[in-house]
Parts: structure tokens; C-alpha cells; sequence
């Protein structure tokens, strides 16, 4: 037969694995992880739906097959659920149940294995694992791959606990050293979020990969809805009548809360009702004892610093955008999406001056040394004043930034499908 009559291939199947997004409903709000798998399930649904199909760890460990509609609803549900509703205990049942009946009918069901799926597929399969759930599980992934013509993509989205072990829980390290060999010898394509990421990545664990196999793709930051108008009976001319600061993430030792609390009650000591709030938006993590200790019982700190735990997405938008600056004063950071998402809304950000930082805000921010106290104190008290000359400064910067939309991110990854299918 000519080479004119041989039979087109069809395209390859795309298995997208949701199983961080599907645990995620249980810490109630969104966290950087499983926001990225539902930007990747939002695209995808959207750019290959005809050829997609959903996969999740079920409660006894097999890859499992889930119902595409049910899928589906899912995916639009908590996507509204994390942008607008998560004070509602409503809402939150209701994605719960969701994700209930879906690991009951993986169980239940029979049929389903990810591995048959894709040795009974014509043509190629495309695993796509946008989190570092479960790839320690290296067996598991050999037989998958084993089982048919199959190319697995992962996302890579930090290396920390093999960087910094000390911050995070003890087997933390162990486990992602497992995820990330598999990576390694496994994965057929890589995507980081950043330089940094894939430089370290590529020193510890994948010396030898080719360039071709590694994709660097920037985090997209979804457009926020503008900020409803505040009444100017409750507002001062530059922002609202007492100056606060707001502070995104999971309060874990790696993001140094401690400098900022030790910071705050040295300011309430020294100024008293004149001090500037701190709002620390996320869930409480581990190793964290101290942290806590101080939120729960500092005199010094009460009515000037507060936690928020359920935090929409427009809400995190309401609270950024009259902020004097976002603080991130982290010993190490995966990426730094709060940044981005600060600097999209036209606020100023104090940050350490780390690598992958300095990679997301470029030269806007204010970059400072993580144990740097005093460089701290002098910032937050200068930004914290109404006509601040350095918080202009940063504005002006600010004015030529701009954001890298998830249609960017996805680009890159259209292009990364594409090959691999050739």
C-alpha cells in the first residue's frame, strides 16, 4: 500500500488526572495546587473535550476512569463554589456530596481501570498530571505505560521539601524524592511553572533530560471582576481610613509569619490604636505551633491582626485591592501566585528576595532579605502612610507590568499536546 493510502491516525486521547482537585473539596477554600488542575480541566473541557477523558486515584489506590459527566459537573461546581461561595454551608455540601458519589461509584462500578482504557485505545494516549499527587506510586505508572502507546505529561509545580526538608513534615521529603525520580525517568514531558523551578528540578533529579522534554510554562492569573465602590464616607483619599496589609498562605514555617507577627506586636507596643491591620488569609498548616501560640494568645496582637480562612476568590480581590502592599516575606516559594494575582490588581508587594519571586513580579516589587526584621519594619511603616514616596515609586513601576493570562500558559502546552501526538 502507498504511503497516500495509509489510514489517518486519530488524534490522541487525552486522560487528565483530577484526584488533587477531587481531595481538594475537603479543605473547603482554594490553595495554588489544585486552582492550577482546575484551570486545567476548565481549558481542556473547553479545547478537546471530544477526546478527553477524566481519571482519579480512587479511595483503594487504582487509577479509575470517572464518568465524564459527572466529571464535569463537578469541575463547574467547585470552580464557582472557590470564586464566589464559600462562606455558603449550602455550597459546600453540595460539591461535597458531589465528590462522594464520585469516589462511591469508582469503587462500586465496574469496569473503569485507567490501565485497560488505555491498552484497549487505537492510537496514542496522553496522561496528563497537573499535581504531585501519586506519582510516588512508580509501578502503578510503569504499568500504565506498559499497557498501550502512551506519553506522560507532568507538572512539576516545586522540588521544596527535597530544597528545604526542615519545613515541612517528616516523610514530606522521602515522598516527593519518589514523585520526582519517577518524573525523571518516567515522564515523557515536564512542565514547570517557572525557571527556577526547572533549573533546580533539572540539578537534583533530571540532569539528563533533553530540553525538548521540558516546558516552561508561567501560571496564568484569571482576570478579577472590579472591586465594588466604596463609599467615601469610609474612605480617606488614598485608600481606606485605616491602613492594612494582607498576607496569602497556608501559615506553615516556610512562609516566616513569625517575622511579621513578632513585627506587628513591636508596632502595636510602640503605637498602640495607630497601628496598621495585618489580615492573614489561609488555612492553618503543620509545624506551626508557635504561629498559633501568638495569634491565639498575644495581647498584642488582637484587633490588629486577623485570620480569614474561607476566602473567595472575589473576595481575596475586595481585600487586595485597597491593601497597602501584600507581604511575602517566605523563606522559599514554589512560584508566588498571590503575587501575581496582587500585581494584576494594581498592588504594591513586599517580598523576600528570593529567585522565583523575583522571576513572577520582574522589577516591581520591593525585594528584601527574609530575615532582614528592621528592612521590614522601615517598609511596612513607610507604605503604611498615605502620601508614602516609596509605595509610589512601586505604583509607578506597577504601571508597565502586566499578567500572564491562562491563555499564555496554555500555549505552550497546546504545542507540547501537539508533538507528542506526532
Amino acid at each position: 500500500m502507498s504511503r497516500d493510502m495509509d489510514p489517518v491516525r486519530p488524534p490522541a486521547r487525552l486522560f487528565l488526572d483530577l484526584s488533587r482537585l477531587l481531595y481538594a473539596v475537603y479543605s473547603r477554600t482554594p490553595t495554588g495546587i489544585p486552582r492550577v488542575e482546575l484551570a486545567y480541566a476548565e481549558h481542556l473541557i473547553s479545547a478537546a473535550q471530544d477526546r478527553l477523558t477524566f481519571v482519579v486515584l480512587d479511595a483503594i489506590g487504582r487509577l479509575r476512569i470517572v464518568n465524564g459527566r459527572q466529571a464535569r459537573a463537578f469541575v463547574g461546581e467547585i470552580a464557582d463554589y472557590w470564586r464566589r461561595g464559600v462562606a455558603s454551608d449550602r455550597a459546600y455540601a453540595r460539591i461535597v456530596l458531589r465528590a462522594q458519589y464520585i469516589h462511591a461509584a469508582l469503587l462500586f462500578r465496574p469496569g473503569g481501570s485507567l490501565v485497560r482504557s488505555v491498552a484497549g485505545t487505537a492510537g496514542r494516549s496522553i496522561y496528563i498530571i497537573p499535581s504531585h499527587l501519586h506519582l510516588e506510586r512508580t509501578q502503578a505508572i510503569e504499568r500504565l505505560k506498559a499497557a498501550g502507546d502512551l506519553k506522560l505529561v507532568y507538572f512539576v509545580h516545586d522540588i521544596l521539601p527535597s530544597l528545604f526538608p526542615e519545613y515541612f513534615p517528616p516523610d514530606a521529603e522521602n515522598r516527593n524524592r519518589r514523585r520526582m525520580d519517577t518524573a525523571a525517568r518516567l515522564a515523557d514531558a515536564i512542565v514547570f511553572n517557572s525557571r527556577a523551578t526547572a533549573e533546580s528540578f533539572r540539578k537534583m533529579f533530571g540532569k539528563d533530560r533533553p530540553d525538548t522534554s521540558i516546558v516552561i510554562a508561567p501560571l496564568g492569573v484569571t482576570p478579577a471582576p472590579p472591586p465594588p465602590r466604596v463609599s467615601p464616607a469610609t474612605r480617606s483619599v488614598d485608600g481606606p481610613a485605616r491602613p492594612y496589609f494582607v498576607m496569602v498562605g497556608t501559615i506553615e514555617p516556610r512562609k516566616n509569619h513569625l517575622l511579621l507577627l513578632n513585627l506587628w506586636r513591636r508596632l502595636h507596643a510602640e503605637r498602640g490604636a495607630e497601628t496598621p491591620r495585618l489580615i492573614l488569609i489561609g488555612g492553618r498548616g503543620w509545624e506551626n505551633e508557635n504561629t498559633i501560640d501568638m495569634l491565639e494568645r498575644s495581647p498584642g496582637l488582637r484587633g490588629f491582626v486577623e485570620e480569614r480562612v474561607r476566602v473567595s476568590d472575589e473576595d481575596m480581590s475586595r481585600t487586595l485591592a485597597d491593601a497597602r502592599a501584600l507581604l511575602m516575606p517566605s523563606f522559599a516559594e514554589g512560584y508566588g501566585l498571590p503575587l501575581a494575582e496582587a500585581l494584576a490588581l494594581g498592588v504594591p508587594a513586599l517580598c523576600s528576595d528570593i529567585p522565583v519571586l523575583r522571576e513572577v513580579g520582574g522589577a516591581v516589587p520591593e525585594f528584601l532579605d527574609p530575615l532582614d526584621g528592621p528592612g521590614w519594619r522601615s517598609a511596612i511603616c513607610d507604605y503604611a502612610t498615605g502620601d508614602s514616596p516609596r509605595r509610589q515609586a512601586q505604583l509607578d513601576r506597577l504601571a508597565g507590568w502586566r499578567a500572564t493570562p491562562w491563555e499564555s500558559h496554555f500555549r505552550p502546552i497546546s504545542d507540547l499536546l501537539k508533538a507528542l501526538d506526532s
